[in-house]
């Protein structure tokens, strides 16, 4: 196994087609952009046909009745020996892109080859590259009738870039078993970037804010409540609040995070599109990003209880400092309504003192040269802290550039999936 190393044609050439589809993998279901990623999936089955059909990989492709579109794979390689190591995480759909609004250089729905093997379009850190990587993986093993001593599964996921859907993605893939095999066993989660390890994710938790106003003549300012302007100052007195109860902490510190949690608002909508007439209707949408210290379900109960007494104040008349309006002058008054969507998606720590982290740290020193560098973010993935429930040794790593990710002219180097796929051979001979 020591002599495999990146296979560059292929992989250039699964990256190539991946991309290429990106248009029909956005993943966007407010703006119309629901991804096939049946057609990404192809791909990579067309790529392993032969060594499918021989046996040597078993092949799954999974999704509930009437997301037949929308599968996520599940490929292993059986091992020689006792046990089971996951490869698992990287996916299929994208987040959008816009050339125009967005000011990318190059067409981000192909691949750009630049100087110094410079990769540019969407997807290629965030996590098309990934997949491609772990498709040329398998490719090698099959080719050179190589096993791992422990059973290697490899799962790309649909629907990672998306809030969870019945029937789709891992969530799927667990609810039907695909998963039992790696409990208690060593999962590298492959959709990060900078290689790191990953120390740390945080959860994600979406909200929104319906502010209900009193509409007019802008320049009859003591008959209108701007429900605009209410509804900023409630998001703002709302992440006044969120950080004071809850600073960074010493955890935080301990693991790297690049940033504490954060609640903010990150959308706003209004049916007003006329500068003299001040709008009676705003909604806010936003992100609560929570690192795995705190509850999760304890901070949104706080939360809402925060939002319900700010309505209540303004009930009152025990307006905050620096409010606009909430009134008129005939005593009609402002409101505000606060909930948080779905169930949220919980953050990880990953074990400090793990196997998995010392073989994932040894692996990188052996490839790079260098001594890892592990940080945390809160960014969020979906279902590891239900993997690390089950016993899983999770830990989290990837390639290529995060200050692209979900970013315009998005890009990494050829040289980073050179080196990620040696790290995974690595951890192969290894584990």
């Amino acid at each position: 196994m020591t002599a495999l190393s990146l296979r560059e044609d292929r992989f250039l050439d699964v990256l190539r087609r991946l991309i290429a589809l990106t248009p029909k993998l956005q993943n966007n279901p407010s703006a119309g952009l629901v991804p096939q990623e049946r057609l990404a999936a192809q791909v990579v089955l067309d790529t392993l046909a032969p060594h499918i059909a021989s046996g040597f990989i078993h092949a799954e492709s999974l999704a509930s009745p009437g997301n037949e579109s929308r599968p996520s794979l599940v490929l292993t390689v059986k091992g020689t020996g006792d046990g089971a190591v996951g490869f698992v995480g990287a996916h299929f759909d994208v987040v959008p892109a816009d050339r125009q609004a967005e000011g990318w250089e190059h067409d981000p729905f192909t691949l750009w080859e630049g100087p110094d093997g410079l990769l540019y379009g969407r997807g290629v850190t965030d996590c098309l590259g990934h997949v491609a990587v772990a498709t040329d993986l398998l490719a090698q093993l099959a080719e050179t009738g190589t096993r791992p001593r422990r059973t290697l599964k490899v799962v790309l996921i649909a629907n990672e870039e998306s809030s969870d859907l019945p029937g789709l993605g891992l969530g799927y893939v667990a609810e039907q078993g695909r998963l039992k095999d790696l409990s208690g066993q060593p999962v590298y989660w492959l959709d990060s970037a900078n290689f790191g390890p990953t120390l740390g994710t945080a959860g994600i938790s979406l909200w929104e804010l319906k502010v209900t106003g009193v509409g007019g003549h802008s320049g009859m300012p003591q008959n209108c409540v701007n429900a605009l302007e209410l509804g900023m100052a409630a998001s703002l007195e709302l992440a006044r609040w969120f950080h004071a109860r809850y600073p960074p902490s010493e955890d935080e510190k301990r693991w790297g995070f690049l940033a504490s949690s954060s609640l903010k608002a990150t959308v706003v909508e209004a049916a007003n599109a006329k500068e003299t007439k001040i709008p009676a209707d705003v909604t806010l949408r936003g992100d609560l990003r929570l690192t795995p210290f705190h509850d999760l379900a304890e901070v949104r109960r706080a939360t809402e209880e925060f939002m319900k007494e700010l309505d209540a104040r303004l009930e009152r008349g025990d307006v905050p400092a620096g409010f606009p309006r909430t009134r008129t002058a005939d005593g009609k008054r402002g409101t505000l309504s606060f909930h948080f969507q779905g169930s949220g998606t919980e953050g990880i720590a990953c074990r400090l003192d793990s196997p998995g982290l010392h073989a994932l740290k040894d692996a990188m020193k052996a490839v790079r040269g260098l001594d890892a560098q592990p940080f945390s973010l809160t960014g969020s993935l979906p279902l590891v802290r239900d993997l690390q429930r089950q016993g899983c040794d999770v830990q989290i790593t990837g390639f290529g550039e995060m200050k692209y990710y979900h970013a315009p002219n998005e890009q990494a180097h050829l040289g980073d999936f050179r080196q990620g796929f040696s790290i995974l051979r690595e951890l192969l001979e290894r584990l």
